[in-house]
């Protein structure tokens, strides 16, 4: 049975400036995001990406119980103009892997259990084919020596934080979000060969055509994506390009945006 989180943070400004662009009232406007989030489930990926739909698919979905004065199509668009819906070529359930983490990791227990099961199941039919070598029979030996105490097996220390150069890239990417997915592409791209001076090329670029063009927040790519395995920091790995240095903020609460 497919469930979702819904956090105390969506009840909030932003969720008023949806409610307001639609003019609805507030349950109203969280009811048709509870509807999108359970179609989310069966038809979006784990960082969100809403796999094969458009606007118009969307629409369909938003239309059953909606309120008949509130065109779906209106309705898609503000849940993008509101940032609840990321338009990135592709579209986008904003900050789904945080807000649905829990789901995905029941998902993962679940299908780890089930291979369990399977490989003890599978030894039970074997064990009945197999013979147990004989045991030969030793008699104990006298030791002379004074007893030696078990040791305890070493405890591992925890793992270790962020490396330097991620440090250094995430400081300047324009928007802090998701730092832990962030972590996670940009080490597969270092697997995949791209150095972490070209990397912080890119994101020092980035941010450079950010403030130039003084694009809006809900606009500027999540970290995660910029380091997809589609590489369109690619597009601004070029030697040379002026940087811009403002102060950024540095707040990496997953809900910092939600709470708008």
């Amino acid at each position: 049975m497919a469930w979702i989180s819904v956090h105390e943070q969506v009840v909030g400004g932003k969720l008023r400036t949806l409610a307001k662009e639609l003019n609805c009232s507030q349950n109203e406007a969280l009811g048709m995001l509870v509807t999108l989030w359970l179609w989310g489930i069966n038809n979006a990926d784990s960082e969100g990406k809403i796999i094969g739909a458009t606007r118009a698919d969307i629409a369909k979905v938003l239309y059953v119980g909606l309120n008949e004065e509130i065109d779906p199509l209106k309705a898609v668009d503000a849940l993008i103009t509101t940032g609840w819906i990321d338009l990135d070529t592709d579209l986008y359930l904003h900050d789904w892997g945080e807000w649905q983490e829990q789901w995905y990791k029941a998902m993962t227990a679940r299908e780890k259990d089930k291979e369990r099961k399977r490989r003890e199941r599978a030894a039970k039919k074997l064990a009945p084919q197999q013979k147990a070598p004989p045991v030969k029979k030793e008699e104990p030996a006298i030791s002379t020596s004074e007893p030696t105490i078990p040791q305890q097996p070493e405890t591992k220390s925890k793992a270790e934080g962020y490396t330097k150069d991620f440090e250094e890239w995430w400081s300047v990417y324009p928007r802090k979000i998701g730092k832990g997915d962030a972590y996670k592409k940009y080490k597969t791209r270092i697997k995949d060969g791209w150095s972490p001076a070209e990397m912080l090329e890119a994101a020092q670029n980035y941010r450079t055509k950010v403030l130039n063009e003084r694009t809006e927040q809900k606009f500027i790519k999540h970290p995660k994506t910029f380091l997809s395995d589609t590489t369109p920091f690619a597009d601004f790995i070029k030697t040379g390009t002026p940087t811009v240095t403002t102060t950024g903020n540095n707040d990496d609460n997953p809900y910092a945006d939600w709470e708008e």
